[in-house]
Protein backbone atom coordinates (compact mmCIF):
# COMPACT_ATOMS: atom_id res chain seq x y z
CA UNK A 1 0.00 0.00 0.00
CA UNK A 2 2.78 2.42 0.94
CA UNK A 3 4.67 1.65 -2.29
CA UNK A 4 1.56 2.28 -4.43
CA UNK A 5 0.98 5.56 -2.54
CA UNK A 6 4.59 6.55 -3.25
CA UNK A 7 4.22 5.65 -6.95
CA UNK A 8 0.98 7.59 -7.16
CA UNK A 9 2.58 10.67 -5.61
CA UNK A 10 5.60 10.33 -7.91
CA UNK A 11 3.28 10.09 -10.91
CA UNK A 12 1.45 13.23 -9.82
CA UNK A 13 4.74 15.03 -9.20
CA UNK A 14 6.01 14.11 -12.67
CA UNK A 15 2.71 15.25 -14.19
CA UNK A 16 3.08 18.54 -12.30
CA UNK A 17 6.65 18.93 -13.57
CA UNK A 18 5.53 18.30 -17.14
CA UNK A 19 2.77 20.88 -16.67
CA UNK A 20 5.17 23.47 -15.24
CA UNK A 21 7.33 22.93 -18.29
CA UNK A 22 4.26 23.74 -20.42
CA UNK A 23 3.51 26.88 -18.45
CA UNK A 24 7.04 28.23 -18.78
CA UNK A 25 7.16 27.40 -22.49
CA UNK A 26 3.72 28.86 -23.22
CA UNK A 27 4.47 32.00 -21.23
CA UNK A 28 7.72 32.68 -23.04
CA UNK A 29 6.12 31.99 -26.41
CA UNK A 30 3.22 34.33 -25.67
CA UNK A 31 5.59 37.08 -24.56
CA UNK A 32 7.64 36.71 -27.75
CA UNK A 33 4.84 36.55 -30.28
CA UNK A 34 1.97 38.52 -28.80
CA UNK A 35 3.60 41.18 -26.67
CA UNK A 36 6.94 41.46 -28.50
CA UNK A 37 8.71 42.03 -25.19
CA UNK A 38 11.39 39.42 -25.79
CA UNK A 39 13.49 38.83 -28.86
CA UNK A 40 13.22 35.66 -30.93
CA UNK A 41 16.35 34.12 -29.42
CA UNK A 42 14.29 33.51 -26.25
CA UNK A 43 12.42 30.78 -28.16
CA UNK A 44 15.39 28.46 -27.67
CA UNK A 45 14.21 27.97 -24.06
CA UNK A 46 10.83 26.41 -24.99
CA UNK A 47 12.58 24.28 -27.63
CA UNK A 48 15.02 22.89 -25.05
CA UNK A 49 12.26 22.39 -22.47
CA UNK A 50 10.12 20.43 -24.89
CA UNK A 51 13.12 18.31 -25.81
CA UNK A 52 13.45 17.40 -22.13
CA UNK A 53 9.70 16.70 -21.97
CA UNK A 54 10.19 13.39 -23.78
CA UNK A 55 12.78 12.18 -21.28
CA UNK A 56 10.66 13.23 -18.32
CA UNK A 57 7.59 11.48 -19.74
CA UNK A 58 9.65 8.32 -20.33
CA UNK A 59 10.85 8.43 -16.72
CA UNK A 60 7.27 8.92 -15.54
CA UNK A 61 6.13 5.76 -17.33
CA UNK A 62 8.26 3.79 -14.89
CA UNK A 63 6.34 5.32 -11.98
CA UNK A 64 2.72 5.17 -13.16
CA UNK A 65 0.60 4.10 -16.10
CA UNK A 66 0.61 6.03 -19.35
CA UNK A 67 -3.05 6.97 -19.05
CA UNK A 68 -2.73 8.37 -15.53
CA UNK A 69 0.49 10.23 -16.35
CA UNK A 70 -0.85 11.75 -19.55
CA UNK A 71 -4.20 12.78 -18.09
CA UNK A 72 -2.56 14.21 -14.96
CA UNK A 73 -0.14 16.16 -17.13
CA UNK A 74 -2.96 17.52 -19.29
CA UNK A 75 -5.24 18.45 -16.39
CA UNK A 76 -2.54 20.13 -14.31
CA UNK A 77 -1.22 21.90 -17.40
CA UNK A 78 -4.68 23.25 -18.24
CA UNK A 79 -5.18 24.50 -14.70
CA UNK A 80 -1.76 26.13 -14.43
CA UNK A 81 -1.89 27.72 -17.89
CA UNK A 82 -5.34 29.11 -17.06
CA UNK A 83 -4.11 30.54 -13.76
CA UNK A 84 -1.08 32.14 -15.41
CA UNK A 85 -3.35 33.58 -18.10
CA UNK A 86 -5.63 35.05 -15.43
CA UNK A 87 -3.04 36.49 -13.11
CA UNK A 88 -0.10 37.35 -15.35
CA UNK A 89 -1.70 38.12 -18.70
CA UNK A 90 -4.92 39.51 -17.15
CA UNK A 91 -7.17 37.30 -19.27
CA UNK A 92 -10.86 36.91 -18.44
CA UNK A 93 -12.60 33.71 -17.37
CA UNK A 94 -16.27 32.80 -17.37
CA UNK A 95 -18.25 31.02 -14.66
CA UNK A 96 -18.37 27.90 -16.82
CA UNK A 97 -14.58 27.84 -16.95
CA UNK A 98 -14.43 28.15 -13.15
CA UNK A 99 -16.59 25.04 -12.95
CA UNK A 100 -14.28 23.30 -15.43
CA UNK A 101 -11.28 24.16 -13.24
CA UNK A 102 -12.99 22.73 -10.17
CA UNK A 103 -13.78 19.54 -12.07
CA UNK A 104 -10.14 19.35 -13.20
CA UNK A 105 -8.98 19.53 -9.57
CA UNK A 106 -11.48 16.81 -8.65
CA UNK A 107 -10.23 14.64 -11.52
CA UNK A 108 -6.62 14.98 -10.42
CA UNK A 109 -7.62 13.91 -6.91
CA UNK A 110 -9.56 10.91 -8.23
CA UNK A 111 -6.59 9.76 -10.29
CA UNK A 112 -4.37 10.01 -7.24
CA UNK A 113 -6.78 7.96 -5.14
CA UNK A 114 -7.23 5.37 -7.89
CA UNK A 115 -3.46 5.06 -8.20
CA UNK A 116 -3.27 4.25 -4.49
CA UNK A 117 -6.13 1.72 -4.54
CA UNK A 118 -5.22 0.04 -7.86
CA UNK A 119 -1.43 0.05 -8.26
Amino acid sequence: MLQSFSSSIQGLFIGLTLALNDVISFGITKEVFLKNKLSLHWLIIPVILYGLQILLFYYGLGKTSMSVLNITWNLVSNVLVTLVGLYYFKEQITNLKYIALLLAFASIGLFAVDGIQNP
